[in-house]
């Protein structure tokens, strides 16, 4: 239906053994229905050949997938019904397989196909760190937004392109210096010590980046920190739009990241921080990155970023209650 965008390899069923339970897999619808309207479009974006360092994040869209049936929709904390809304999985973006570039043209394709035909939020499945740049791209030119960004990551990703080419180290200043999202617009949280090079840092400070530690968050606690954010996107910008690169969180918590690190934020931390953004009326999509299932243990970093959208959703099904 959609170019550049081909259905998974495997889908899950939705038999249901408990008629007072609804399992993602249920949820979650797996053919469009041009006659609806999404609150989500759920989209897998296979690419890891432009991680820095080795990684099988492709096949994070695929675990993903299976962990659906494993959670439901029922968030007790807030007691919230995700059921209430509708999203749908369009499936995943056609990968080149050798030409990292072809894969961008693609990804960005795709988000403007998707952009322009569904209603939904997309919901970005990765994947490495560059597929935000491309993704972001498409989005914009669909819908003219000026696009503000909040970054949860360890790191910069501001390297220069001229050493490698674009990378999950490059994607917010490919943002800037095609002048997709401007500097000014960019909020990183929980950026690492020993993660980064001061040259970085001079970059993003000189383009106006907004640099927060996962140290000054604990600091200033994660709702202060995340409030602020929103408060400075939504004043200025159309649209915001956020990105987890989910090595952000402690080593001890995401096992299946290729840039593990110590004195990570914590998942509470995160999850805060998710349910807290869902709530913007300004939210136009998302993506969870750098998610390495052959890395992992018992799905934990997987399941973790799972809970990043769950969060997500229920911060928009507040929302939308009223």
């Amino acid at each position: 239906m959609f170019q550049h965008i081909t259905q998974p390899p495997f889908r899950l069923s939705t038999g249901k053994s408990d008629p007072y339970v609804t399992r993602l897999s249920e949820w979650i619808e797996q053919t469009v229905d041009p006659t609806k309207h999404y609150d989500f479009a759920i989209l897998g974006v296979p690419l890891s050949k432009s991680s820095i360092s080795f990684s099988g994040a492709h096949a994070h869209p695929q675990q993903f997938r299976q962990l659906l049936s494993s959670f439901t929709t029922y968030n007790m904390d807030e007691d919230i019904e995700l059921s209430t809304l509708r999203a749908v999985d369009l499936g995943d973006v056609a990968m080149h397989v050798t030409d990292i570039l072809r894969c961008h043209d693609n990804i960005e394709g795709a988000l403007r196909a998707v952009t322009a035909g569904v209603t939904g939020m997309p919901v970005i499945i990765g994947g490495d760190h560059s597929i935000t740049f491309p993704a972001i791209k498409g989005i914009r030119r669909i819908s003219g937004k000026r696009i503000g960004l909040i970054q949860f990551d360890a790191h910069l990703d501001v390297r220069d392109t001229a050493y490698g080419g674009p990378s999950n180290g490059t994607p917010m200043r490919n943002l800037i210096e095609s002048e997709t999202v401007r500097g000014s617009d960019i909020i990183t949280i929980g950026l690492r010590s020993f993660a980064n090079s001061r040259e970085y840092r001079l970059y993003a400070e000189e383009r106006g980046m907004t640099l927060i530690t996962a140290n000054q968050v604990r600091k200033r606690g994660i709702e202060a920190v995340v409030e602020q954010a929103i408060r400075t996107l939504e004043e200025k910008c159309d649209a915001i739009y956020v990105t987890f690169d989910v090595d952000v969180m402690d080593q001890s918590i995401v096992p299946g990241v290729p840039a593990i690190g110590p004195a990570g934020l914590s998942s509470t931390e995160l999850f805060t921080a998710a349910f807290a953004i869902g709530q913007s009326p300004k939210l136009i999509g998302m993506d969870m990155v750098c998610v390495d299932p052959t890395r992992d243990v018992r799905d934990i970093t997987s399941r973790a970023a799972l809970h990043l959208f769950l969060h997500v959703a229920s911060g928009v099904a507040k929302r939308k209650q009223g």
